[in-house]
């Protein structure tokens, strides 16, 4: 009898719950299932992140791929976001994209990260159960700059006696930035003070 036969039904992805990027996993059994994520979380989600990055012009992008190597689970993350940090040349917000991917070996002790090819980055997974949302953050730590600054070529503003350099107020003569070379009157200074 075939009562009990279902048709054959395409599959399909769907993303994670609202929130269950929060929720912790069995992190190898995803590596067996070989589960693959795509899903977008707002910044405030992520754990770890510094104050100075804690804005952005809209959610985080993951994917997430899971593996397993040489016996290890493994995950192929990979975050976009755009921060907008201030940067600490000028003091003025800026505009910082993050495109960043990872081949990471998931780890439940330091002793088996030691074991861990050089080219992987790990994420220590206590008992194995881990966050999506752990792995996503740590990614996107890995990739932040030390110091937000605008890159090389980039508009950046310094303030300069109420003015600002490369903008002339109406009438004035563009403000320019005088070289400062304190050791110029060495020699003078020294031979002044032996006389």
């Amino acid at each position: 009898m075939r009562a009990f036969d279902l048709p054959l039904m395409p599959t399909y992805h769907t993303r994670p719950m609202p929130n269950g990027w929060s929720k912790p996993r069995d992190l190898a059994k995803l590596a067996e299932m070989r589960a693959r994520f795509e899903f977008e979380i707002p910044l405030g989600d992520l754990p770890g992140i510094p104050a100075e990055f804690s804005v952005a012009e809209g959610p985080v992008g993951v994917w997430l791929q899971f593996g397993r190597e040489r016996g290890v689970p493994v995950a192929d993350v990979k975050v976009q976001a755009v921060l907008k940090p201030q940067c600490q040349r000028c003091m003025r917000e800026m505009r910082l994209a993050i495109a960043s991917e990872s081949h990471v070996a998931v780890v439940d002790s330091e002793e088996q990260a030691a074991n861990v090819a050089e080219e992987m980055e790990t994420f220590l997974a206590a008992d194995g159960h881990g966050t999506l949302a752990a792995l996503a953050a740590e990614e996107l730590l890995l990739s932040l700059p030390i110091v937000p600054r605008h890159a090389a070529g980039e508009h950046c503003l310094e303030a300069v006696a109420g003015a600002v350099i490369g903008e002339a107020l109406p009438g004035a003569a563009p403000v320019t930035e005088e070289t400062q070379r304190p050791f110029a009157d060495l020699r003078a200074l020294l031979e002044k003070s032996r006389n």
